[in-house]
């Protein structure tokens, strides 16, 4: 109880709620040619593990945004679309390399909100910070992309399941990867989530330090999108701004969720190695480096 009042305090104190605010009005921004240059991975997916690869992921994409977002926001999915089909072939393009400085930019404000998170002053220089900003990026896309190829058609981009058949372990295989894909990608959410928390802040931590606030933001992301969901299906037809706003505001308040869990896991982590015990064995690894 004692860590769940602290992070309640540190959270006002460092104006989280605000904070998610600026960093979801960046991600949004990004949102788009975020899509547009997953779109060009997929097609250079394409030749390594088949022509359907993009399809499929497209699909799967635009029914789990459907799934949180409800009919409510039909425009922005349906630009969801619009831009998977434009977007192949376009990795090297300048639409595409300005989606990802584009997305480097709010990478960039999410580093310096989560110093806010970490009660970290930033030292780097600025330059540093933009390259940590696109590198953050850059990762974030291609995890994205691969958790997605790997979902669909499974482990070694499809080539597990003839691995198995050639042991005789095929339809074990298959059963056993239908039980176990939707936790494996929520494992390298919160491992990806884990290196965004040590990287991001300008803060020397061990990455058992991170992973805390990776398991809670993860825990968050799920728990917040199906309530995010529920609130739609019973609350938002008759609701006048979204009615007036559409697609647009759902996209915004889902984000702006979304963020804050990000921002209140980098706090949870601050608050936990504010500790005694946890603050003299991170200065004690700091040495050791």
């Amino acid at each position: 109880m004692r860590v769940l009042r602290e992070l309640a305090a540190r959270t006002a104190a460092n104006r989280l709620l605000g904070l998610a605010a600026e960093t979801a009005f960046f991600v949004v921004l990004g949102v788009f040619p975020a899509l547009l240059v997953s779109a060009g991975l997929l097609g250079v997916l394409d030749v390594v593990v088949g022509a359907d690869l993009a399809v499929e992921v497209q699909q799967r994409v635009v029914t789990a945004l459907r799934l949180v977002l409800t009919d409510d926001a039909s425009g922005a999915v349906a630009s969801v679309e619009d831009l998977f089909e434009g977007g192949r072939g376009q990795l090297l393009t300048v639409a595409g390399i300005g989606g990802v400085v584009t997305l480097s930019t709010a990478f960039a404000v999410l580093i310096n909100a989560l110093n806010l998170s970490y009660a970290t002053t930033e030292s780097r220089p600025w330059w540093r910070r933009r390259l940590l900003g696109l590198g953050l990026a850059l990762g974030t896309l291609l995890m994205l992309v691969l958790s997605l190829t790997v979902l669909v058609v499974g482990p070694l981009f499809g080539r597990g399941e003839g691995l198995a058949d050639l042991v005789g372990l095929g339809s074990t295989f298959s059963f056993l990867w239908d039980v176990v894909r939707l936790p494996v990608l929520g494992l390298a959410v919160v491992a990806w989530t884990t290196v965004l928390l040590r990287a991001a802040p300008n803060a020397r931590t061990r990455w058992r330090d991170a992973l805390p606030g990776a398991v809670l933001t993860t825990s968050l992301w799920l728990l917040g999108s199906a309530g995010f969901h529920l609130y739609l299906v019973l609350v938002a037809d008759g609701n006048p701004i979204l009615g007036a706003f559409g697609g647009g505001v759902i996209v915004m308040v889902w984000v702006y969720l979304l963020s804050l869990s990000l921002l209140l896991g980098g706090q949870l982590n601050s608050v936990l190695l504010s500790r005694p015990a946890a603050t003299s064995a991170t200065a004690a690894a700091a040495r050791d480096r």
